[in-house]
């Protein structure tokens, strides 16, 4: 039984990262001996004549999608395609883990909707147990939708192998110096109302093995080549005598990785945080949400403004950076309650931003929208990425809040704009210089992934030294050259190729060249929940 996985896109600016949920489904189907591999379109450009290639030539039996709200429509458009090309089709995640029954009735080619944890589900469809049979589906039957029972969660995630990165392009994720993600636990105790969170992965925390995590962390740093490590649990801070004996075993071993973390203010203390720091993290996400208390308590955020700058103040004392993540639009939105909250976030010291309310399916925003003074204003699922609003108050309409993050994120460019003068005039410091050198070389590997570069203008029949063609054919593209000067550009592939992540091949008339990926049998085995120690 052959699987194809799809990694659908999404925009830039939700900071791409190495599809979690889709290598740890991959990772269970290899355990057990099934064919599996990701098409994933992230990292390049998306297409339907790609997805078509790749199905004639994997030949899957079933084609799964685990998409978010925002590239929902994405994955349904590749989906289609696999089940015209006589593929069982089969989706899950958040989104249609609340909207299984709509889209059911909404796509006639989507065959199964997975809700919830879908490492063993998906296992017992490929696995061709019957449909009847499997807990946590939804599904079509002689034109009837089914909707089974729920599945309980997986009580011991240690059973769980390492995510099959592997099957991903390493070199492609490497090259945009992104983080890769991996988690110590799943579930979050707290029931924000603009959060699916504690739905999806229950409210009691369950841990991973302390040591088992590390032997994650020394995967990814020694055997793919990560040098950052996003720690994505909801929370990982709940716990701090786990915390403590994480940073310990990172400390013992020796493991030189910088890493960071989704945390609440109200969990965190200068003990631990200061532990934290000596052990590799250098950034932490806070929710902050909003700086008007009434909307944290209609948000069910379970926090004061008072504890938010209290904990930011520790982060900062401490000396590991952090962002303050700010939701614009929520319920009891004003245009007071917005200017109170751009005010909160500018005093309180460290980087803020903000994004805009997405009532996304099985939010409680959206299921009590209308009692609590929320108008949504449409369902364009590509439009709920967080940057636009979709929704309004009666006194935050949503040209207003578009016209408040917008002259917001204005100001952070302009920002950016200055510190490049400082820095032509020498007068800028050099931590500041390296983010800005670091912004640029992101946003053109980000070009050159997502425009296929490389294989459309990688190929040359023209002598020359194979480096300095493919330095030359990228400069004359302005998505390029507007951003990096021509030495800068050389200096970044040249790192590329040192790196591993780029190389070619050549002959008598041509050069060729391509991304590479890290694998081979020593990384699939250890991604299989091997132990190094």
């Amino acid at each position: 039984m052959r699987t194809l996985l799809i990694n659908a896109p999404y925009p830039f600016s939700e900071w791409p990262t190495l599809p979690l949920g889709l290598t740890y489904l991959a990772a269970v189907l290899e355990e057990k001996g099934y064919e599996v591999e990701i098409l994933d379109m992230l990292v390049s450009k998306f297409s339907i004549p790609k997805v078509k290639e790749k199905i004639r030539e994997f030949k899957p039996d079933i084609c799964g999608a685990g998409p978010v709200t925002m590239n929902y429509p994405t994955a349904l458009r590749a989906i289609e395609v696999c089940k015209n090309l006589g593929a069982t089709t089969v989706i899950g995640g958040c989104h249609v883990t609340f909207y299984d029954r709509e889209a059911l009735e909404e796509a006639p080619y989507l065959d199964i909707v997975v809700r919830g944890e879908g490492e063993y589900t998906f296992l017992d469809i490929v696995g061709g147990k019957d449909l009847c049979d499997i807990d946590g589906i939804t599904y079509r039957e002689d034109g009837e939708i089914i909707k089974n029972p729920d599945r309980k969660l997986i009580e011991n995630l240690d059973e769980l192998p390492f995510p099959a990165r592997h099957l991903v392009p390493i070199s492609k994720y490497r090259a945009f110096k992104a983080g890769c993600d991996m988690i110590t636990g799943r579930g979050c105790p707290y029931n924000c109302t603009f959060c699916v969170g504690h739905k999806m992965v229950g409210r009691k925390p369950r841990f991973r093995d302390i040591k088992l995590c590390v032997d994650e962390i020394e995967q990814i740093v020694y055997d793919y080549g990560f040098k950052k490590v996003n720690v994505v649990d909801d929370l990982l801070t709940i716990n701090h005598k786990r915390v403590s004996a994480f940073c310990d075993e990172l400390l013992e071993r020796g493991i030189k990785v910088k890493w960071t973390a989704f945390s609440r203010v109200d969990t965190v203390t200068k003990e631990l945080l200061s532990k934290m720091k000596e052990a590799g993290c250098f950034f932490i996400c806070y929710g902050v949400e909003s700086g008007n208390q009434r909307i944290l308590e209609l948000a069910k955020k379970r926090t004061t403004l008072e504890k938010i700058r209290k904990g930011i103040t520790l982060t900062n004392e401490v000396g590991i950076d952090s962002l303050s993540s700010f939701i614009m639009g929520l319920p009891g939105e004003t245009k007071e309650t917005a200017k109170e909250s751009l005010e909160f976030g500018k005093s309180l010291g460290n980087l803020y931003g903000f994004h805009i309310l997405s009532p996304y399916p099985g939010t409680e925003v959206r299921e009590r929208a209308e009692e609590l003074g929320l108008k949504i204003l449409h369902n364009d699922w590509l439009r709920y990425d967080a940057n636009q609003a979709v929704t309004e108050t009666e006194d935050a309409s949503a040209e207003y809040i578009n016209r408040v993050v917008k002259e917001f994120n204005d100001s952070i460019e302009a920002a950016i704009e200055r510190k490049e003068e400082l820095k032509k005039q020498g007068k800028l410091s050099k931590r500041d210089e390296e983010e800005i050198e670091l912004g640029k070389r992101r946003m053109v590997a980000w070009q050159i992934l997502k425009n296929d570069y490389i294989e459309r203008h990688g190929r040359f029949t023209e002598n020359g030294e194979p480096a300095e063609l493919l330095i030359e054919k990228l400069y004359t593209l302005k998505t390029v050259s507007s951003i990096l000067t021509k030495d800068q550009v050389a200096e970044e592939i040249r790192k590329m190729v040192e790196e591993g992540l780029l190389d070619y091949t050549k002959d008598d008339s041509s050069v060729t060249w391509f991304w590479t990926n890290i694998g081979g049998e020593f990384v699939k085995q250890k991604s299989r929940g091997a132990r190094s120690s």
